[in-house]
């Protein structure tokens, strides 16, 4: 199970025990025990760049994961060996980081299970959730900055763009994208429709290379991440003006083709 949050990507791997009508916590999990939340394997989680959990500086890496649960505050305990079965418990002296998380009261959940409940801008939130039992993690990663572009450099690609785009779910078949520039040296665009259905559909423009960009998107009108998945690339004309735009996905194929709309409407 993996998220990428402004460019930093933590993925958590676990198995799934269910719980199966068992007292979990102060039972089955006794108090003051250190388990790793799973089965089989110890839980891992890894996070591509540093982050904060629950105010706690956590370097990129991988690590097992243990938790001690107490009827107060638990202990959240990273492990640099990823490599323990879940019945070799470490010492949660020899962890890289314990960190305190509060447990809280939710409706049953049979299966454990991770996830991420609320992502925004440059945090989100990381819950461990099983039984009865919420264990809500809160992480911080370092924002990304925009890169900021001169007015000459913004000017090749400001205008309108009539786009043709490649049949997907929840996209229609043309469309359109602006480009504009905002006052504090940003390319900002805006296009007719959204790259993930819950996207505003204006969003940031950032240089990922020679005349090509990923786009910075935004929910609610904050910053949700810069998406690594898509890229835009301008094909400059003679004049050294953009005529057209290709989005790219990841691997390379073309999910829309545009033409500036100026040359669309000369060669009619």
């Amino acid at each position: 199970m993996s998220q990428t949050i402004d460019g930093t990507t933590i993925t958590v791997e676990y198995s799934r025990p269910g719980a199966r009508g068992r007292d979990l916590f102060g039972g089955l999990v006794p108090w003051g025990i250190t388990w790793t939340p799973g089965a089989n394997w110890a839980t891992t989680l890894e996070t591509t760049k540093n982050i904060k959990i629950n105010g706690v500086d956590v370097d990129a890496g991988a690590y097992s994961v243990w938790m001690t649960p107490r009827e107060g505050a638990w202990t959240l305990t990273l492990n640099d060996d990823t490599e323990y079965f879940h019945f070799q418990k470490p010492d949660t002296a020899d962890g890289r980081y314990n960190i305190e998380v509060q447990a809280e009261a939710a409706p049953h959940r049979e299966m454990l299970t991770f996830d991420f409940p609320r992502v925004m801008g440059d945090a989100a939130t990381l819950d461990m959730h099983w039984g009865e039992t919420r264990v809500p993690m809160h992480i911080l990663v370092e924002p990304t900055k925009p890169a900021t572009l001169t007015a000459e450099e913004r000017a090749p690609f400001l205008g309108n763009y009539e786009l043709q785009v490649v049949p997907l779910p929840g996209w229609p078949e043309e469309g359109e994208m602006i480009v504009t520039a905002t006052d504090d040296g940003l390319l900002r665009a805006w296009m007719s429709f959204s790259i993930h259905p819950e996207d505003d559909l204006a969003f940031d423009l950032i240089p990922a290379g020679m005349n090509r960009f990923s786009p910075g998107l935004y929910q609610r009108g904050e910053l949700f991440n810069v998406e690594p998945s898509v890229t835009f690339e301008f094909e400059l004309g003679e004049d050294g003006r953009a005529k057209g735009v290709v989005l790219r996905a990841g691997e390379g194929s073309a999910l829309a083709i545009g033409i500036r709309a100026e040359a669309t409407e000369a060669s009619r």
